[in-house]
């Protein structure tokens, strides 16, 4: 298995990045489905069985709150069925959320963007565990570190003085987002960094970053960590029939 989502590189090679569009957030999440069935085997076989399904862009509701949540996971609806074909799992509405993904962007004016996504973390985890204590709260943070971005929004290219040390930066503000150490108080129970290299004119060169200061693998925001964490705590709490 690839260490990094390469369902989701070919993505942004071919269609390019949009701030405004929530086509590469359904990318990654797609992209992060099978690795995990991959990855997971009781994830798989509950899958196969129809007893885990998952759906994209879900209006997460607790009380008078929405989050609309970019990846949802979990039990299936009523007389739901195994998914057709050679499909690994099927997209539908689960009657109840088990592992709620968020996934954020820093493709540019990246000290600016971090506050505005560790916030946005901040505010997931805490909608997630309202809603279900046992519910898993993940996020995903993709940063760019490549010299120059072309925006869609803007007429001129934006240049990124020293990027190297813009993506450190970024991962701090990771970092300092709260870990949830079990079922007890708030906190991301997983997250994850992906370091993009992205200028948004060249497509075809865009691709993973994978020396530092990008996680490296043993890393607890290296992606192979993260589908890890996922697996270890859905067969913890809804692996049992």
């Amino acid at each position: 298995m690839s260490p990094n989502p390469e369902a989701f590189l070919q993505h942004l090679r071919t269609q390019g990045y949009h701030p405004r569009s929530d086509k590469h957030s359904n990318a990654l999440s797609e992209a992060l489905v099978a690795d995990l069935l991959a990855a997971c085997p009781v994830m798989a076989q509950k899958a196969r069985q129809g007893l885990l399904v998952y759906d994209l862009n879900f209006t997460l509701s607790v009380g008078t709150s929405d989050w609309n949540v970019d990846l949802v996971l979990g039990a299936p609806p009523p007389a739901s069925t195994p998914p057709e074909g050679s499909a690994a799992i099927r997209r539908t509405r689960p009657s109840t959320i088990q592992i709620a993904v968020e996934i954020k962007g820093v493709m540019t004016e990246h000290r600016k963007a971090i506050k505005n996504r560790k916030r946005d973390l901040e505010a997931h985890h805490e909608h997630v565990h309202r809603y279900n204590n046992l519910a898993i709260a993940g996020g995903i943070l993709v940063v760019n570190q490549a010299e120059t971005f072309r925006s869609p929004l803007r007429p001129e290219v934006t240049h990124h003085k020293d990027p190297k040390s813009l993506v450190r930066h970024c991962l701090l503000e990771m970092r300092s987002v709260v870990t949830r150490p079990g079922l007890q108080g708030e906190g991301l129970e997983a997250k994850a960094v992906l370091v993009v290299d992205m200028d948004n004119q060249n497509l075809g060169a865009t691709h993973f970053v994978t020396d530092a200061p990008a996680p490296p693998i043993g890393d607890p925001l290296h992606y192979d960590a993260f589908l890890q964490s996922l697996c270890t705590l859905y067969t913890q709490r809804f692996g049992n029939p």
